[in-house]
């Protein structure tokens, strides 16, 4: 009898431990947040133009539930999400949302690409845009500098070279450790128990 008593309290201690581990894996695999062109901030001064923030936007895997931080001076610039032809031409006139208080911060809810423009002056026209896909391997999109965007209704070709895909966003790989911390934590807790 005090050996099924004792058999019982182990494996309740071994339940308790896995939720708890459970938890800490669950809360490792977060959100990440994004400074939008990182120190350069939001701007239409950055160097390359609309190949900054394409660059700068390649090198990240976005997914739902991130946090786009746009930093711009208020007054100076704000930050419109467009639709893609409205991307392309750097069309104001219908933007489905516009924030204009700094810091901007987006949240990411749908998978999908996303499309962000400056609405002042010619700022979208001087670069100041920025397309981010959501949830899969597909890279950004932006107007090389030196290039006009295509008129409404148009279609540009698809681009010949291929790059890289981007790295794993940086909150993935918590997972794969925690999950092997609690892996190991209880086979280390079956083995004490027996």
């Amino acid at each position: 009898m005090a050996g099924a008593r004792v058999r019982t309290n182990s494996a309740a201690r071994v339940l308790v431990m896995m939720a708890v581990q459970l938890w800490v894996m669950l809360r490792s695999v977060e959100a990440a947040t994004y400074i939008v062109g990182d120190a350069t901030g939001w701007t239409n001064t950055a160097n390359g133009g609309a190949s900054f923030y394409s660059s700068w936007a390649s090198s990240k895997t976005f997914e739902v539930g991130d946090i786009l931080v746009f930093n711009f001076v208020s007054g100076q610039h704000d930050v419109a999400v467009v639709s893609e032809s409205n991307f392309n031409s750097c069309g104001t006139s219908n933007t489905i949302s516009l924030l204009t208080t700094p810091p901007v911060n987006y949240n990411l809810t749908t998978n999908g690409t996303v499309y962000f423009i400056c609405t002042h002056d010619s700022h979208c026209l001087q670069g100041q845009k920025l397309s981010i896909t959501v949830g899969t391997a597909s890279g950004p999109t932006a107007s090389p500098p030196g290039t006009t965007p295509s008129p409404p209704g148009t279609t540009t070709p698809p681009s010949t070279t291929t790059s890289p895909p981007p790295p794993p966003n940086s909150s993935t790989g918590s997972m794969y450790v925690s999950g092997g911390v609690m892996f190991i934590s209880m086979a280390v807790c079956l083995l004490t128990m027996w």
